[in-house]
């Protein structure tokens, strides 16, 4: 969510003066937010971030952009969770089992739980999460008058949530209570402790689902009570509660001292008092007040910074070395889709379609590397396995994608018919406007070239463009899949009939029997999870082989901390976890040496 910005006024003469006052007293203030003692907490046990997109709302409901995952899982815990490995761990609940159809699944809660503190609870200020609790908040999610992006997670696949969401439908022009009188069948609480979902058909990411913001558990309490101001007022169960929230200067999470995690010596979780996020539009000056220590981490560097910050392939140069660098293989891939289906008049019109050698030829003849080392300063991974990203569970490095062959790129142009790129016609390569992805593309440019494939580049205004991507427009675009939860599946999906645009995310069109089989076994919850990967490296073999996708590379993550920050775990999800991170003050730093990806 984009909302006014001081520090991006253009203004002149005596405007501009006070302007830069007014820029500088705000500036001031944000500083002082991170970095002034109070009478109660001090910086070394006050975690400070900047969020340079800001925050809409707290509502975990409406958590559809990371700004807001980020701060939503501060503050709240659904049923499972993600561990450092991005395995399913227990949550609330404790434990859970499915039936042997793979449809009902039952989850037995914690009875340790317990909700922030707060007046809507009356003269107890608190209580325990239930089943309860668990079936109000996913019946939300389905609630036509909440109004949930999560819609998608729960819609088609818990029995009954369609039929509720059509019910709370019509509802919505006469009730602003977010509530129905009747339940979702397929959600039961069948005492305080234990809770049945039954699914529409088999699927084994379900679980996965649930680590969602959209699985995060919330109490009725507080939605009636706040109402429409909830996602302003947050109420869950997370290792931080909320405190204040001064908009676009700061927000401000503190201890939830009954969070129910603990170490394996016995302290209670979380380690930090506090957690404060600011509200600076400019990155560039992002930047420059994490280098004061104003900020703990930087989770972005403007590109114009990036020659100066990085080495090539990705190390810091000085001064930046005195900086915990960590990195992760973000779930994420980037890519060249071509449409294959030869009855859209885009297909129809170069070869592409209907010429596989060709779309092999094209994927051998990029050096992945040399663009990952060169234009992106290392911070990408070549794809050069397939599909799925390296921090995927089930990601396996034995299958053999393309890497960069140009010899074998020409031969499969002479056996489709176009030696050394003769008689090929010119192609259209269509890119959002994005300078990385243009810098990226005209590299490629280069490459096909030299093996006598001319393409032509466009850019056009990213919804546009992924419109036309949708509706079948284009025989060749530019663009990336990220993870909605770290599960092979939500990638494989790209390549399944039923998904096919515009009514799913299989852009290419791409329906091949036997990939669809494969995806359909994969979704049994019976399987073990190596016997569901099998089913997806079958898949990503064939993709291979077909070349519906020009493969390009995965994203890295990158995050910058202060020496100050010890405990700080970056995975392939993005995600930042504080319950574990502790912060010493500048005089008890200890020397650490960078890391890659690991914690320190």
């Amino acid at each position: 969510m984009r909302t006014w910005n001081p520090f991006t006024l253009l203004v002149s003469g005596t405007a501009a003066r006070r302007s830069l006052t007014v820029l500088i007293t705000l500036l001031s203030g944000l500083i002082s937010a991170c970095s002034s003692e109070t009478t109660d907490r001090s910086p070394s046990d006050t975690f400070c971030y900047n969020e340079p997109d800001g925050i809409g709302s707290l509502d975990p409901a409406l958590a559809s952009y990371q700004s807001a995952v980020w701060a939503t899982g501060h503050l709240f815990t659904g049923l499972v969770e993600l561990d450092s490995a991005l395995q399913v761990a227990p949550g609330i609940a404790r434990s859970w089992e499915v039936d042997d159809k793979g449809l009902v699944w039952t989850f037995h809660l914690r009875s340790d739980v317990w909700f922030h503190e707060d007046p809507c609870f009356g003269s107890q200020r608190s209580r325990r999460v239930t089943a309860h609790d668990v079936q109000y908040s996913l019946e939300r999610i389905c609630d036509a008058r909440t109004k949930s992006t999560g819609l998608w997670a729960f819609r088609t696949r818990i029995e009954g949530a369609q039929d509720f969401h059509d019910a709370t439908r019509e509802q919505r022009a006469t009730s602003h209570e977010p509530r129905a009188t009747s339940h979702i069948s397929g959600i039961n609480a069948l005492n305080d402790t234990t809770l049945t979902i039954r699914l529409t058909q088999p699927f084994a990411p379900f679980l996965v689902v649930l680590t969602m913001p959209y699985g995060y558990v919330v109490p009725r309490e507080a939605v009636e009570t706040y109402g429409a101001d909830f996602g302003q007022h947050p109420i869950g169960t997370g290792p931080f509660a909320f405190d204040h929230w001064t908009q676009d200067v700061e927000l401000v999470l503190k201890r939830h001292a009954r969070f129910h995690k603990i170490d394996t010596t016995g302290r209670r979780l979380p380690y930090l008092n506090a957690v404060r996020i600011t509200f600076l539009r400019d990155v560039k000056n992002e930047f420059l007040e994490f280098t004061r220590g104003t900020y703990d981490v930087v989770t972005s560097i403007d590109p114009s910074f990036a020659p100066s910050v990085y080495e090539i392939g990705g190390g810091l140069k000085e001064p930046y070395t005195r900086f915990h660098l960590h990195r992760a293989a973000a779930q994420s891939v980037e890519y060249y889709g071509i449409l294959l289906d030869t009855s859209f008049a885009a297909a129809k019109a170069v070869p592409l379609a209907t010429q596989r050698l060709l779309r092999q030829a094209l994927n051998y003849a990029i050096d992945r590397h040399r663009i990952v080392t060169y234009v992106l300063y290392g911070r990408g991974i070549p794809a050069h396995h397939g599909v799925l990203p390296p921090s995927m569970p089930g990601f396996d490095s034995t299958i053999v994608g393309y890497r960069y062959d140009p010899d074998r790129a020409r031969e499969l142009l002479a056996q489709a018919g176009f030696p050394n790129g003769k008689g090929c016609p010119p192609l259209l390569l269509q890119l959002g406007n994005n300078p990385r992805t243009a810098s990226v593309a005209e590299a490629i440019q280069q490459q096909w070239r030299e093996i006598g494939i001319h393409v032509e580049l466009r850019q056009v205004d990213f919804p546009q463009h992924l419109a036309m991507v949708r509706n079948g427009d284009l025989a060749m675009w530019r663009t990336s899949w990220i993870g909605d939860y770290p599960d092979p599946e939500n990638f494989l999906a790209l390549f399944v009939t039923s998904n096919r645009a515009p009514n799913g995310p299989n852009t290419t069109q791409i329906s091949d029997p036997e990939l669809d089989q494969w995806y359909s076994e994969a979704l049994s919850p019976k399987l073990s999870f190596a016997e569901r990967s099998d089913r997806y490296h079958r898949m990503e073999r064939r993709i291979i082989e077909e070349a519906p996708w020009i493969f390009l590379y995965h994203d890295v993550l990158v995050r910058l901390t202060q020496p100050t920050i010890h405990g700080f775990h970056l995975d392939g999800s993005g995600r930042l976890l504080l319950e574990r991170v502790t912060k010493t003050s500048s005089n008890e730093r200890t020397q650490t040496s960078n890391t890659d990806g690991s914690d320190t």
